[in-house]
C-alpha cells in the first residue's frame, strides 16, 4: 500500500482526522525545520517557530483550498511567522551555521571540485562553508528566501510566488540578483574564479 498524498491527508485533516494531519506533520516537519533554521541562523527559534507553523497549519487546515498545496502553505506560514520574528525584535542573525552536517549545496554559487578541495582539507572547506554563511547573512531577506525555497527546498518559481505573494519574474530577480550579489562578496572576500 502506498503512502497517501498530501491532497487526501489534507481532506481527511479537513475531516477532522488529527492521525492524517500528523501524517502530514511528519512528512514536512523536517524540510520545514531546515527552512526556518537557514532563515534564522538560530536553533531554538527555528524549533518553535517550525512547531508554531504546524500548529497554525492545523488550526487553519480548513482555509487551504487546494490541499495538493499543502507545502508551499506551510512554507508561506513559516516564512510570515520567520519575518514576524525578525521584525518585532529587529534581529540580525546569528552567527550559527545554517549548513548541516551532509549539506553540500553551497547555494550553486560554489563548486567544490575534488582537485581543489579534497577531503583531506576539512579546515578549508568548513572555512568556506563559513565565508558561504557570512555572505547569505547579509543578502536582503527577500534574496535570501528565494534562494532558500529554490535550492534547497526545491520549489519551482511558480511555488515560490504562490509562498512569498510575489509574481513568479519577481522571484526570479530575486534569485539571480541574490546570486550575483553573493558572487561579488565572495570574489571580495578572496574567494577566486576557480571556486565559482
Amino acid at each position: 500500500m502506498s503512502p497517501l498524498s498530501d491532497a487526501e491527508l489534507v481532506a481527511q485533516s479537513q475531516r477532522g482526522n488529527i492521525e492524517a494531519f500528523n501524517s502530514l506533520a511528519a512528512r514536512w516537519n523536517e524540510g520545514l525545520y531546515r527552512f526556518i533554521r537557514r532563515m534564522l541562523g538560530n536553533d531554538e527559534e527555528a524549533q518553535d517557530i517550525c512547531q508554531e507553523a504546524l500548529v497554525k497549519a492545523y488550526q487553519n487546515i480548513d482555509r487551504l483550498r487546494d490541499p495538493a498545496k499543502f507545502s508551499s502553505w506551510v512554507h508561506h506560514i513559516a516564512l510570515n511567522l520567520c519575518r514576524d520574528w525578525h521584525r518585532s525584535s529587529r534581529r540580525k542573525m546569528d552567527p550559527q551555521p545554517y549548513y548541516e552536517e551532509g549539506d553540500h549545496h553551497d547555494l550553486q554559487i560554489v563548486e567544490a571540485r575534488g582537485d581543489q578541495i579534497s577531503t583531506d582539507h576539512e579546515a578549508e572547506r568548513t572555512s568556506l562553508s563559513d565565508v558561504l554563511q557570512s555572505v547569505f547573512v547579509q543578502l536582503p531577506m527577500e534574496q535570501r528566501t528565494a534562494i532558500l525555497l529554490r535550492e534547497y527546498q526545491g520549489f519551482s518559481s511558480q511555488e515560490i510566488a504562490q509562498i512569498t505573494g510575489v509574481p513568479p519574474a519577481t522571484v526570479r530577480t530575486r534569485i539571480f540578483y541574490g546570486l550575483k550579489s553573493a558572487r561579488k562578496m565572495l570574489l571580495e572576500r578572496g574567494i577566486t574564479e576557480a571556486y565559482l
